[in-house]
């Protein structure tokens, strides 16, 4: 029972199904001909492109696309699983990408956005900035390490690629940091 414990704690699971989600999607739309999934993601300021927001982190253009995602999320996903745990690991992976949409959505550029690069950036954000907004051993030493880890991902804010979505990037790291400032409240709330 208590091996239970400790491997829920250390696996994230959330992270882990979404990685294997993302590749099962991958998979069918890469084996059906004449079908292509992506034109489910973003359309940024479209009234009918919404609905990309909860598609567009499941949808991949090619096989280093979805490879350049799945080892962040992995990484990043067991991190923030020993950091503050699978609950809050799961709230963050959900509205870090809902973050991300609809940053897109209102300011990405024209065409269709899909990855979940954005994701990836919430799950950075987060971790820098729970350190600063919920100081502690444990939260230093992950922000440590993911900026070691991930730190020149940030570099991507610096210049514009016409195939990379700033924007999924951007409001991926701004909703990384409002989520580690809103659950550094809720912490605090919860102690008084």
């Amino acid at each position: 029972m208590r091996r239970n414990r400790i491997a829920s704690k250390i696996v994230p699971k959330d992270a882990l199904w979404f990685v294997i989600a993302i590749w099962v999607i991958f998979l069918i739309d890469a084996l059906l001909i004449g079908v292509n999934f992506n034109g489910l993601g973003i359309r940024p300021r479209r009234l009918y492109g919404l609905t990309g927001i909860f598609f567009s982190p499941f949808l991949h253009a090619n096989l280093y696309h979805i490879l350049s995602n799945t080892i962040p999320l992995l990484v990043l996903g067991f991190m923030l699983n020993l950091s503050v745990g699978p609950k809050q690991l799961r709230i963050i992976m959900i509205l870090g990408a809902i973050g991300s949409g609809i940053g897109v959505w209102f300011f990405g550029a024209s065409g269709i956005t899909i990855g979940a690069s954005g994701l990836v950036f919430a799950l950075i954000g987060f971790l820098f900035f729970d350190a600063y907004f919920n100081p502690s051993l444990r939260s230093w030493l992950f922000a440590v390490l993911s900026f070691f880890a991930y730190g020149s991902t940030l570099l991507s804010l610096a210049r514009f690629l016409p195939s990379i979505s700033w924007a999924a990037h951007f409001w991926g790291f701004v909703s990384g940091i409002f989520l580690a400032y809103a659950l550094s409240k809720w912490r605090k709330k919860q102690r008084t």
